[in-house]
């Protein structure tokens, strides 16, 4: 899904996000910002692991591919 506006923080900032999936759609708040609303995600499991990715850095303003150094913090799972 592309993210209907860029609300990243600056590098070096904690991002926030909100991900709430109900049933095979997704919305997504960062850092208290809508940026994916209702987005249907087909063939979603009910189950299953939790992956987290990145997809590259910030590089003059402007995203680059990886490596970079991704840290997650404070990572709650609530069932709705």
């Amino acid at each position: 899904m592309t993210p209907k506006t860029n609300a990243d923080h600056n590098i070096g900032e904690w991002n926030t996000f909100k991900i709430t999936m109900k049933g095979d759609r997704m919305s997504v708040e960062l850092n208290g910002i809508s940026v994916i609303e209702n987005a249907l995600l087909p063939a979603i499991p009910e189950r299953g692991p939790i992956g987290l990715q990145h997809h590259g850095s910030k590089k003059d303003g402007e995203w680059v591919g990886p490596p970079s150094l991704v840290q997650f913090r404070k990572i709650y799972i609530k069932e709705l």
